[in-house]
């Protein structure tokens, strides 16, 4: 998958708020919804899910390298410092499949930057790698 076409986006996305449906309930108190995540966030996460990079078994990679299926400062601090494709491929993979149990999920790992600091990672790594 190309993240060079989405990094920017990503950088741009930190510290950004992202929109949210709401409604009123019965009882007159607002509700919220579900966030409203705009066309590049969510053609990024289709075309992720369709690639050969997405790993459908990402929790047994990352129990794998001992780091606990979860999204938080913790957790990506681990996968930056293992520097290894798979396992930065196996956290993308996590925070792709989030918003299905935890809406908003998408929305906090574009405002901490999650999504970028991986994206960074997987093309420094990807760079590095290449033969001259």
């Amino acid at each position: 998958m190309d993240l060079e076409k989405y990094v920017e986006y990503f950088k741009k996305m930190q510290n950004r708020e992202i929109p949210w449906t709401s409604m009123d309930g019965e009882d007159g108190i607002l509700q919220m919804g579900y966030p409203k995540y705009d066309e590049q966030m969510l053609q990024f996460i289709r075309e992720f899910r369709e690639s050969s990079d997405f790993d459908p078994r990402y929790k047994k990679t990352l129990r794998k390298w001992h780091i606990r299926v979860k999204m938080n400062h913790v957790t990506i601090g681990q996968v930056m410092l293992a520097k290894d494709p798979a396992l930065s491929w196996a956290m993308m993979s996590l925070i792709a499949t989030a918003e299905e149990v935890d809406a908003g999920s998408w929305a906090r790992a574009l405002q901490e930057g999650y999504l970028y600091q991986i994206s960074k990672a997987i093309i420094n790594t990807e760079a590095t790698s290449q033969p001259s």
